[in-house]
């Protein structure tokens, strides 16, 4: 009899444990954001605008990505991100900007992380300890940590999904780094965005590029259908984000699962420049 009220009260305990934790992160924000927030942050206003009216490609690290794909961006503003940066062994293609803000993904390759010489780089200053030239901490929002059987109990409104148009004040986690680089876009002005090597295939067995993946990569901490459709859904917000700032972005990815987008060829894109 106790076990099962224990089975059954399960999806609630969990879903009170995730709200502690996300109270647990409001707290530190209060204690350690607000009393230096203008210190930590208002280095970025110098990015406002500062791409007004230009495009962009994000160059992620899906399997479909290719050495010769990237090698044609050569000239154009480029993001990268995570093992992203594998790629420099590969091409002497490099982007503008990176960023990262999984701290698990930035302990796996922090060893090549400070080999390499990096971009102008944004990362997650809530995870990641990262001292060096030319990066810049970003005021974090992580959304609560669900399992399934806790979803289903959590309202709806508490797990909506967010973009933030001032990243000096904050930017939503969500559930992948190209949720975070398009709030950067947004507000550094960009005006057209294209995604490469975005493939969204979290379902399938190969989720990374076989030469810019790292040890590891493929391991998830949370179903694969959910991590897909969680991806999917930043998609979702980031493009009626886009539509009311009248920006436009664009899927150059060759394949993958991600459809929230129209889709374009990359080489017809860079033909038409």
């Amino acid at each position: 009899m106790l076990q099962k009220l224990k089975e059954k009260t399960r999806p609630y305990r969990n879903a009170w444990q995730a709200i502690k934790h996300q109270g647990m992160d409001i707290l530190y924000y209060i204690y350690i954001y607000v009393p230096h927030h203008s210190e930590l942050f208002s280095q970025l206003k110098k990015f406002k605008d500062i791409h007004k009216g230009q495009r962009c490609f994000i160059v992620a690290t899906g399997p479909s990505l290719t050495i010769e794909d990237v090698n044609k961006l050569k000239g154009e503003i480029c993001w990268t991100c995570n093992s992203g940066i594998n790629l420099f062994e590969k091409t002497d293609w490099r982007p503008q900007y990176y960023a990262i803000a999984d701290g698990t993904v930035f302990n796996r390759i922090k060893k090549k992380i400070e080999k390499t010489d990096m971009p102008i780089s944004f990362y997650n200053h809530k995870d990641i300890v990262w001292d060096r030239k030319d990066i810049y901490p970003l005021p974090m929002w992580v959304s609560l940590v669900l399992d399934d059987a806790t979803r289903k109990v959590i309202p709806k409104l508490w797990r909506k999904k967010r973009m933030s148009l001032d990243i000096t004040k904050k930017v939503f986690m969500g559930g992948n780094i190209t949720n975070v680089i398009i709030q950067i876009c947004f507000y550094m002005g960009f005006k057209e965005i294209y995604l490469l090597g975005c493939d969204c295939n979290y379902t399938l067995k190969d989720s990374h590029s076989s030469f810019a993946g790292y040890k590891d990569a493929d391991k998830l901490y949370e179903a694969a259908d959910y991590v897909a459709q969680s991806m999917i859904d930043d998609h979702k917000c980031a493009k009626a984000t886009a539509e009311k700032l009248g920006v436009r972005i664009f899927n150059a990815t060759r394949g993958g699962m991600l459809e929230v987008y129209q889709r374009v060829d990359l080489d017809r894109v860079l033909s038409e420049k």
